[in-house]
């Protein structure tokens, strides 16, 4: 992105140098973190995170378990390059760990899963997103991504059944009418 300043006829860089960043390519590991040192990270409790996040995000996994999430929760001060950055490790590491991946960055939040829908995910992110403590973005996320669903069967039958009653009453008081 840049700017053209009139005054000289020079370009001022506001975001990014001469080429724009790109998202990692399918199978690319990411540049801007130690991916081999975060996959590693995950596989004894689930959380790759600096020491003083660690615990409370061990909770929030342990907590998403009980719930019947298989959650592992990345968080790190690298600089994701753009926001899906997070996403495409969260898919990354999807690859090799089952369940749900958050990814927390300290300006992206991204996931992946194998069990949970894109649209519940995406809900989930843009809550997390909210909260600057990784902890708290987490819990947010978990609690998002496990929320029960509206019953919209018996939502849409209750509807289908008063739409029926009222068409009858409509179709007897017309009846009536005419007599």
């Amino acid at each position: 992105m840049s700017a053209v300043d009139n005054s000289d006829d020079s370009v001022t860089t506001l975001a990014y140098e001469a080429e724009p960043v790109m998202s990692l390519q399918e199978g690319e590991v990411p540049q801007w973190l130690d991916f081999e040192a975060v996959s590693r990270d995950l596989a004894d409790d689930g959380v790759s995170a600096p020491e003083p996040f660690v615990e409370g995000l061990r909770t929030v996994v342990t907590e998403a378990g009980d719930r019947g999430l298989d959650l592992k929760v990345v968080y790190t001060e690298a600089p994701a390059a753009v926001y899906t950055d997070a996403r495409d490790l969260a898919a990354l590491l999807n690859e090799e760990y089952e369940g749900t991946i958050l990814v927390r960055t300290p300006v992206f939040v991204g996931s992946s899963s194998d069990t949970i829908p894109r649209h519940k995910l995406e809900a989930g992110q843009d809550d997390a997103w909210e909260e600057f403590d990784p902890v708290a973005s987490a819990s947010v996320f978990a609690h998002k991504v496990t929320a029960p669903a509206p019953p919209w069967g018996a939502f849409s039958a209750v509807v289908l059944v008063l739409a029926i009653v009222v068409a009858v009453a409509f179709v007897v008081a017309l009846r009536r009418r005419l007599r």
